[in-house]
């Protein structure tokens, strides 16, 4: 893929994912705030807002400010500059490969965007239920960021154990 093409058609990829999430948490920052959970889908999609000021799944809610500042906003911004770069530059890099980046990136800079405009914390508001199961309370972004990782696991799996043939 030739290296304009590669920037253009990531950065576009990127602006239209992290605008959705941005998008979303408007919405839901703006309808559900002050309400309770909505439910769709028989209770297997519901709607609720909370913020969160950790990690995935509240990881990290008892640290300081500080520890939380240099983690969730400051590594993070570095660990996003170093995959975009990697993969902007990469020449061998799959195009799955690439599409797992885009979802990861995309995840980040939509999360990190509320760790800069929301004092730290990030907007969640989906929970899915599956029988007795359910999910922690997420986002867009953090889907994304799901998604990317599934599919380099995927990929890197199907590398590992599906070795096409030589026709020669």
């Amino acid at each position: 893929m030739k290296f304009m093409r590669k920037i253009l058609l990531v950065c576009l990829s990127i602006i239209l994912l992290v605008g959705c999430d941005y998008t979303s948490k408007k919405i839901v920052k703006n309808e559900l705030r002050d309400l309770s959970a909505h439910s769709y889908l028989g209770g297997g999609i519901n709607l609720v807002y909370a913020e969160n000021s950790g990690g995935m799944l509240g990881l990290g809610i008892g640290t300081s400010e500080k520890t939380k500042l240099i983690i969730f906003r400051y590594f993070v911004v570095l660990m996003l500059a170093l995959l975009f770069i990697y993969t902007i530059t990469n020449k061998r890099i799959s195009k799955g490969s690439i599409i797992a980046f885009i979802f990861i990136f995309s995840g980040g800079i939509g999360n990190l965007i509320d760790r800069f405009t929301n004092n730290g914390r990030v907007i969640d508001f989906i929970v899915m239920r599956i029988l007795n199961y359910h999910t922690g309370i997420f986002n867009l972004a953090d889907l994304y960021i799901t998604t990317g990782v599934v599919l380099l696991v995927f990929l890197s799996l199907l590398n590992k154990y599906y070795k096409p043939e030589s026709t020669e």
